[in-house]
């Protein structure tokens, strides 16, 4: 896994309003800044790519917002790899597809279990939906 750590550097969380009726939840993730980055390791210094995100996390209609920002550490699968997307990003402003893919997942999956409590603690809806049992009439 080329993603080697998160460091969550901002959270905020606004209520806005109550609940009324259905709630539509919109996940924002977007790519800040990208860097040349360095961990120290056991072994010696590590070179990589630190990747600034935010996490915007929206509700329809408006009774809430969450906003989330941070870093995470990305080690490409070639050393030689880091060039590349550091070009792209001056050029371009934009990072592979997968890289994009495998921060957001990373991202996602270490902030949610975080977002899921504070949610519950202000009393605003989940931005995931949970899983539910129904019970379906047998004919």
């Amino acid at each position: 896994m080329p993603v080697v750590g998160v460091n969550i550097t901002n959270i905020e969380v606004e209520k806005q309003g109550g609940v009324l009726g259905k709630v539509e939840v919109n996940l924002s993730p977007k790519i800040e800044e990208v860097r040349l980055g360095e961990v120290k390791t056991p072994s010696g210094k590590v070179n990589g790519i630190e990747v600034f995100f935010t996490y915007q996390i929206g509700y329809n209609p408006e009774i809430a917002r969450a906003l989330i920002k941070g870093a995470v550490f990305y080690l490409p699968p070639k050393k030689e790899q880091i060039d590349e997307i550091l070009d792209g990003w001056e050029k371009e402003k934009k990072i592979p597809p997968e890289m994009f893919a495998e921060i957001v997942n990373f991202v996602t999956n270490e902030i949610t279990p975080l977002i899921m409590v504070i949610s519950k603690e202000m009393r605003i809806p989940y931005p995931i939906p949970l899983p539910r049992v129904t019970i379906r009439q047998q004919t």
